[in-house]
């Protein structure tokens, strides 16, 4: 059966032969022949299920066929890993990749946040000011208005327990969610390094599409990436002026309590 060795000189057989790391060594029907027996794996290689994982030692990303037995060596350290310990880390049924972790933290800080803000915003209705039930109606300048008749203290309002849900637990995790998420994100690698149906450890470049450009997930993408930096800089920008506001309201404080105390003692505080 013809195959498209048969067209190549001999020199370029041999130059084929080297790349793959074969030997060179035979008459032109050898080599033809060696080229073959070597394709004819790697044609199965494709349909067989892979097993990836990580070097124990290094964190090289590492990656044999599922039938593949025995132990390999990692190209990187060197270190020899034992295929069981290769089959372990394999998880069986739904996975998901540290980028997509990431971007999943990063989007549930990004909700959080936004959830934060309609809890404070909430915190300043009618319904939270004063309950129905408080409310009574007097008459001011022959208008009819309402206030509120309640007997809660001011911590026990409603809205200062939005305020301080959205403003000291909602806003700081926001920000702690979304800095974790951006941190998560693994740093961008183009090979990865597998075990051929022969034992033999060889390394390949990510999949790319026909324009030449790696294929990725969104997760992987640079578009991700922005997006996970954008949300760690609205939750460090709002957990930034919770504290502004709130250093400002205790300062004020204490100027109301020095104020309060210098005009009990009759002196004037200015």
């Amino acid at each position: 059966m013809a195959t498209e060795f048969d067209k190549m000189t001999v020199a370029e057989l041999k130059e084929a032969l080297k790349e793959k790391g074969l030997l060179r060594s035979g008459n032109k029907s050898e080599l033809i022949q060696r080229l073959v027996e070597h394709e004819a794996p790697s044609a199965n290689e494709s349909t067989e299920s892979k097993i990836e994982f990580d070097c124990p030692n290094c964190q090289s990303r590492l990656q044999i066929p599922a039938s593949f037995g025995g132990s390999i060596i990692c190209p990187t350290c060197s270190t020899k890993i034992d295929n069981t310990l290769a089959k372990k880390q394999q998880s069986p049924g739904f996975t998901m990749t540290q980028n997509q972790i990431s971007l999943a933290v990063s989007i549930s800080g990004l909700v959080l946040g936004l959830v934060a803000i309609i809890v404070f915003f909430s915190a300043f209705s009618t319904e939270a000011m004063c309950s129905e039930e408080d409310r009574t109606t007097i008459i001011v300048d022959g208008e009819e208005t309402w206030t509120c008749d309640s007997d809660e203290f001011l911590w026990e309002t409603t809205t200062t327990k939005r305020l301080f849900y959205s403003c000291c637990l909602m806003i700081p995790g926001s920000m702690l969610l979304t800095s974790t998420g951006y941190s998560m994100r693994e740093k961008p690698e183009n090979e990865v390094f597998f075990v051929n149906a022969e034992g033999v450890m060889q390394v390949s470049q990510k999949s790319t599409s026909p324009d030449g450009h790696n294929e990725e997930n969104f997760s992987d993408s640079k578009i991700a990436n922005a997006l996970q930096a954008a949300a760690m800089y609205f939750g460090i920008g709002m957990y930034a002026m919770v504290m502004i506001v709130g250093t400002i309201l205790v300062i004020l404080f204490i100027l109301f309590i020095y104020v309060l105390l210098s005009s009990s003692n009759g002196s004037n505080p200015w």
